[in-house]
């Protein structure tokens, strides 16, 4: 018999579990997804600390009233990425964020994601919801209060149970739009 040494740490340092976690951005890349002569562009997202294979892809979702993109947008918004100027709209009434989409402007930037366990396939495999939230910060341009990223983490999480409850994985459901988001603003 030998004497050997194994890891006192049971269950990892919790990276994997179920929640929101803070994350750092290390790389983003853009693609598109070609099906039935339909283009939808995407990002793809790495995060500091987690492997390579285990990344966020957030495809483009349009309001179905206004036909303004949102997905990609609050991605840009929430990791407070690229916003160039905060302007007021024609009407006066809401604020307009003008932003740079370049996918490197995420780079270094960190927000919180959510894992969860799949249920499509029945193996319980840990995912990534396509959708992310602030952190607590003070910006140039935009800031978020606890209150805030807490409200913004709520909404999502019932985006989430919705999902789950209907037992498909997020890239097949439909997404029910409120917001009005364009690809060179984002109203909020």
């Amino acid at each position: 018999m030998a004497v050997k040494t194994m890891s006192a740490n049971s269950g990892g340092n919790g990276k994997f579990t179920d929640g929101w976690h803070e994350v750092t951005i290390t790389s983003a890349v853009y693609g598109v997804y070609q099906a039935n002569d339909t283009d939808k562009k995407y990002i793809t997202l790495n995060f500091d600390g987690y492997p390579e294979k285990m990344d966020l892809r957030i495809y483009e979702v349009f309001n179905q009233k206004t036909n303004e993109e949102f997905k990609i947008s609050n991605l840009f918004k929430y990791a407070n990425a690229g916003i160039i100027a905060v302007l007021q709209d024609p009407t006066g009434k809401k604020p307009v964020i003008q932003y740079d989409d370049e996918a490197e402007n995420l780079v270094g930037k960190t927000v919180h994601i959510l894992l969860y366990k799949e249920q499509k396939t029945g193996n319980g495999y840990t995912r990534m919801f396509d959708s992310v939230a602030p952190v607590e910060q003070e910006g140039e341009h935009l800031s978020y209060t606890a209150e805030q990223v807490t409200a913004i983490q709520s909404g999502i999480e019932k985006n989430l149970e919705k999902m789950l409850s209907k037992n498909n994985e997020y890239a097949t459901t439909t997404v029910e739009a409120t917001s009005n988001m364009t690809s060179d603003t984002i109203s909020f």
